[in-house]
């Protein structure tokens, strides 16, 4: 136990303990939570008993835990009416804690004609911490699940935010978030941003962290699992599942995964699958410099030309686009202009290590691997095989500029015509150290069989006869590491393709 001096020192440094923290039952010692909370001093915990409360509650700065039963049983209901379930925009700090509510049905914070936070709303250089809640069933303009204004820096974890929907053109269907979230271990799912953007969640010029997390079956305009817009967010070993862009209206992007507006995020070891689109079905960007790393990127689904929309990039659709792709797995993807991957509108990514296989354009699609068009991508180290196209079962270029492939294999891919690849750009296709099927590229380039592992079963490692082994770029300047996480270089010259002998 502190001295009497002692306390008396902490309290002229406004730092005074926590002398008498108590737990206040709700209801047996108060009839409602903001009771409670009201009543409640720094240190305290309100204990919530299960039942369903139909009231609004405000934590009001204090720094105190909020503790439901279970997220199951004890239920904040709002009936779809009067404003935020929870407002927390009064200094709350990371030592202020809500946990172990379900909170639904509120229907959002009305600032001028907009409503913000339907679920939760946090503002005011708020930094509580979230645990353990589901937040469900509630409407907004902006951030129907939950809204996290600019200046506000807290922790996420274990909830899960579903069914919330925005009005039309409304930002964050299951969560709006403007200042910077520890956003880990959560589901986000079922949320449908109308005719907006970020079905799942919609991040804008933010340094907030997503790791561990899934999003599944949300729906939005653009970026339908998740909407990067500015800021550099790092998003780490997530998963990105059955997110939709398709319907309503009919030109969406970015069905798992959207960056645009000159975003700067790390995208690393995420699985992104079984996501719809009309273009960017996987991840799309425009005009941003994202770094897209060790990812494994399939089974998604650009519109095909048998089904309406235009198509762009089944697994990845890069637009205006700097910055990197490396590492990444591209593969069952299916997209009527880039099976795998399309680059637009004057791109310069550097694509590294890359395995882009088994893509598909559908009936009458081009580009089964890749589609570039108008840009000037540098494909270094690239595996592009068994993807297939009515033209260009490989690569598909048009336009003004040109893409350049180097160190890399272009091998087994199918097209009624130009199997390996089709270039009616300008100034034209550049190739170097590079293995292409049935192609007399001259030079240091080769068109032999590269001798994959096994290529049904998707082992593109290389066997010991392959022609490819130290043969690449003698400047190779790419990382220490191939595609399935083996060293490189060996022998002194990397050798050509994704996988390192």
């Amino acid at each position: 136990m502190l001295k009497q001096s002692s306390i008396a020192v902490l309290a002229v440094f406004g730092l005074a303990p926590f002398v008498s923290a108590s737990t206040i039952n709700v209801p047996a010692d108060y009839p409602t939570i903001q009771a409670a909370i009201n009543a409640a001093v720094n240190g305290d915990t309100v204990k919530v008993a299960a039942g369903t409360y139909n009231e609004h509650i405000n934590l009001l700065g204090k720094v105190i835990t909020v503790k439901g039963a279970s997220p199951f049983t004890t239920i904040l209901d709002g009936n779809g009416t009067g404003g935020s379930m929870v407002t927390m925009n009064s200094g709350e700090t990371a030592a202020t804690l809500l946990t172990g509510f379900l909170i639904r049905e509120g229907n959002g914070r009305l600032i001028g004609t907009k409503r913000y936070g339907g679920g939760v709303y946090v503002a005011g250089g708020s930094d509580p911490t979230i645990i353990d809640c589901r937040i469900g069933f509630n409407t907004a303009d902006i951030g129907a699940g939950l809204f996290v204004d600019v200046g506000s820096d807290l922790l996420v974890q274990d909830c899960l935010l579903a069914n919330n929907v925005t009005t039309s053109g409304g930002l964050g269907g299951g969560a709006y978030i403007a200042g910077t979230v520890t956003f880990d271990a959560n589901r986000v799912a079922e949320n449908t941003a109308t005719v907006g953007f970020g079905g799942g969640v919609y991040v804008i010029n933010s340094k907030t962290t997503f790791t561990n997390n899934e999003f599944d079956t949300n729906i939005a305009w653009y970026g339908g699992g998740l909407h990067v817009q500015g800021g550099s967010p790092s998003i780490t070993d997530n998963l990105f599942e059955t997110n939709s862009v398709v319907v309503n209206p009919t030109n969406g992007e970015g069905a798992g995964l959207s960056i645009v507006a000159g975003a700067t995020p790390w995208v690393y070891n995420n699985e992104i699958r079984l996501n719809i689109a009309h273009s960017g079905a996987g991840i799309y960007t425009y005009d941003a410099s994202p770094s897209i790393v060790s990812n494994l990127i399939h089974s998604n689904t650009a519109a095909t030309n048998k089904s309406g929309g235009f198509g762009y990039g089944g697994g990845m659709s890069l637009g205006k686009t700097k910055g990197s792709v490396e590492l990444n797995e591209v593969f069952y993807n299916e997209g009527a202009m880039g099976g795998g991957v399309a680059t637009r509108s004057g791109t310069s990514t550097l694509l590294l290590g890359n395995l882009i296989d088994t893509n598909d354009t559908g009936v009458s699609g081009i580009g089964g691997g890749v589609y570039s068009k108008d840009s000037n991508p540098s494909f270094v180290a690239n595996t592009i095989a068994a993807n297939n196209a009515m033209k260009g079962g490989g690569v598909y270029a048009i336009g003004t500029k040109s893409p350049a492939f180097d160190t890399s294999i272009i091998y087994f891919n199918t097209a009624p015509t130009n199997k390996s690849f089709f270039d009616g750009s300008t100034p034209g296709v550049t190739w170097g150290f590079s293995d292409v099927e049935a192609v007399a590229l001259g030079g240091s380039s080769l068109s032999i069989d590269p001798q994959f592992s096994n290529l049904a079963g998707r082992n593109f490692g290389l066997l010991s006869t392959s022609p490819v082994i130290d043969a690449g770029n003698f400047a190779f300047g790419g990382g220490p590491l191939d595609v399935y996480g083996n060293t490189r270089i060996l022998g002194g010259r990397v050798d050509m393709g994704a996988v390192e002998f």
